[in-house]
């Protein structure tokens, strides 16, 4: 769990950094960190992938 929190910390400062030093292609890598941080935490807490459909 440590190694996920990590992740999305990292990519939010990433994201953070990169838009105030105007490099927004370091920016957008640490938008996709900081929701692949999310993806990964919720798949934990869940079991589930975000983007699975609930069986009807």
């Amino acid at each position: 769990m440590f190694g996920q929190l990590f992740i999305f910390i990292i990519g939010i400062f990433s994201l953070v950094m990169g838009i105030q030093s105007g490099d927004y292609i370091w920016a957008f890598c640490g938008l996709v960190m900081s929701l692949s941080g999310i993806h990964l935490i919720y798949k934990l807490k869940t079991g589930k992938n975000i983007w699975d459909k609930p069986n009807t």
